[in-house]
């Protein structure tokens, strides 16, 4: 794959994944057109993220019929070149309107993650990077935070009932004993982007499906921060445990999450 077909693929997607933003966007807190549904224990889907990830794979698929696809909502397999998809993440926000929610693509060669995009519709905010070529929120580069102590830092916590209750209780016991302090905002994804930018300093998710946070990793290596790397251990079809952190909290946060993070 050469940096032109990369190139391409980052500008087609950009366009793609606005698209599907902001269509479901127009349907966000509006219960009776979403047609929510159940998939588990607090695991909601509606229609806006089936149409969001039929758009993206229609697009993508007419511009690039040689790549593969895998997404939350219509699955797919492992292939040499692939688009990785979650067209809401944060979907209990999403259908209660809550403005705290995100459209992900990632693309993946070889098991490698090697273009990243997330947008905020709410904050029309498209967060992308490239491997080996940086950060950027609406093409400005971004950066992970200064912050080198547990009592500065603020990061991101996620839950699903698929984790024990104790593991996520240990969990917060530990980053309390650190003097971390914690949000749980619902999107892990939007989160991952956040902490590359600078605004929050790390996140810790105990169990998560790839489409959930490789695009958000490679943007918080790729702004200077560290990250899991999912496929250590673990294909894009397992669940996981991730973490991610601005490198002065980086030992820290594996310290109290036990979770480790590749080393730059």
């Amino acid at each position: 794959m050469t940096d032109r077909d990369l190139a391409l693929r980052l500008a087609a997607a950009s366009d793609v994944i606005r698209a599907a933003g902001r269509r479901a966007a127009a349907l966000s807190g509006d219960r009776e057109k979403l047609g929510v549904e159940s998939k588990g224990l607090q695991d909601l889907v509606s229609v806006a993220d089936k149409e969001a990830e039929a758009l993206i794979r229609g697009r993508l698929g007419a511009l690039f019929p040689g790549d593969g696809f895998l997404g939350e909502e219509e699955g797919g397999e492992i292939s040499e070149r692939m688009w990785v998809i979650d067209p809401i993440d944060g979907t209990a926000n999403f259908v209660r309107g809550i403005p705290y929610w995100c459209s992900v693509i990632a693309y993946v060669v070889e098991g490698r993650t090697e273009l990243a995009l997330t947008y905020d519709a709410v904050h029309d905010q498209l967060f992308t990077a490239r491997r080996g070529h940086g950060a950027f929120r609406d093409g400005r580069p971004i950066r992970a935070s200064a912050v080198a102590s547990g009592e500065e830092a603020c990061i991101g916590l996620s839950y699903t009932y698929k984790t024990p209750p104790a593991v996520y209780g240990e969990l917060v016991g530990n980053l309390l004993a650190e003097k971390v302090d914690h949000r749980r905002l619902g999107s892990s994804a939007l989160t991952l982007c956040h902490v590359a930018d600078g605004r929050l300093d790390g996140l810790v998710c105990p169990s998560c499906s790839s489409w959930d946070v490789i695009a958000g990793l490679l943007t918080v290596e790729e702004a200077g921060g560290r990250a899991t790397d999912y496929t250590d251990g673990a294909t894009l079809l397992d669940r996981r445990a991730v973490a991610a952190a601005a490198p002065g909290i980086a030992p820290l946060i594996e310290r109290a999450s036990g979770i480790p993070m590749a080393r730059r």
